[in-house]
């Protein structure tokens, strides 16, 4: 199907799927669309979105608590447009911002600034109350990075000092990546040390630099490897981690890592670790996935 009866299977198929548990990332790959595209079709069409990825408890519940305001107001920027009918392009153009900010704001990739709120509510002919909700969000989001720029910053040497301590006291090393090769598998095992890594197929398949290298230690003793395929219904979290031992974990975000060495959230950690874990593949089966990879690389033109 062509035009308006495409858009809407389209939307139709999007909007069942996430109520069945798909996640939007599964959806995309379904259709052949943008994680924005489906992301912007279930808002367009009243869905509410879940939260992404682990949400520990006790003291990652603010970390928690401010991903889901961040998550909340690009939510409700791309509602407000949508409703208002204006493009990204168009909408920049008017508030005299451009169409990547826009879109960048829309996805909570790019920390929006109170008055650049301001301008596209008032684009958007956004209801008063709103318009309140919109300026109070940005308000608390703004201020939820400026306490997480002063908790990053704060004693960092002395942190790098003991998740050094900690990595080289482990027994166990568990490593969970969402993007890219974790430096742990590119350095040659102690043989004192189990080291148990899993990455996404994404991150797989993007590190073509070090398919050699991971062929090399998918079958090493004391390395297991495993590799969660696209097409497998599991939530991964936002950023990959680092759990030693059962003692400490360390959350890899863009701004810097988090050191965690409450028990309560290292446990969690480790139950959300040991669930992908059981959705990976291991072995001779991501060698063979690797030498896919290659051979779709090769196809291409790599």
């Amino acid at each position: 199907m062509t035009g308006e009866a495409g858009a809407m299977s389209f939307r139709s198929f999007v909007v069942k799927g996430y109520a069945e548990g798909e996640t939007i990332r599964a959806l995309a790959t379904a259709t052949g669309r943008s994680y924005g595209t489906v992301r912007s079709a279930l808002v367009a069409e009243g869905v509410r979105l879940r939260k992404r990825g682990h949400r520990p408890a006790t003291t990652m519940m603010a970390v928690a608590d401010a991903r889901a305001r961040r998550e909340e107001l690009s939510t409700e920027l791309l509602r407000a447009r949508l409703s208002s009918g204006l493009t990204g392009a168009v909408a920049g153009r008017q508030a005299g911002i451009s169409q990547s900010k826009v879109s960048k704001m829309e996805t909570g990739r790019l920390l929006p600034k109170a008055a650049d709120v301001e301008r596209l509510a008032d684009v958007y002919g956004v209801p008063p109350e709103v318009r309140r909700r919109l300026l109070a969000l940005v308000d608390k989001v703004v201020r939820d990075a400026e306490h997480r720029r002063a908790v990053l910053h704060r004693g960092v040497a002395r942190r790098q000092v003991a998740v050094a301590r900690a990595e080289s006291a482990a027994r166990t090393v568990r490593v969970l990546s969402v993007c890219g090769v974790p430096p742990q598998l590119l350095r040659d095992p102690r043989p004192d040390q189990r080291l148990v890594a899993v990455l996404s197929e994404g991150a797989l398949r993007s590190a073509h630099r070090h398919w050699e290298r991971l062929r090399q230690v998918a079958t090493r003793p004391g390395v297991e490897l495993g590799v969660i395929r696209w097409h497998v219904r599991v939530d991964l979290p936002d950023a990959g981690f680092v759990v030693f031992d059962e003692g400490m974990v360390v959350c890899e975000l863009l701004a810097g890592n988090v050191v965690i060495t409450d028990p309560d959230d290292v446990r969690g950690h480790l139950k959300s670790f040991r669930r992908l874990h059981g959705s990976a593949v291991f072995g001779d089966e991501v060698v063979a996935l690797l030498d896919a990879a290659r051979r779709d690389y090769e196809r291409l033109g790599g």
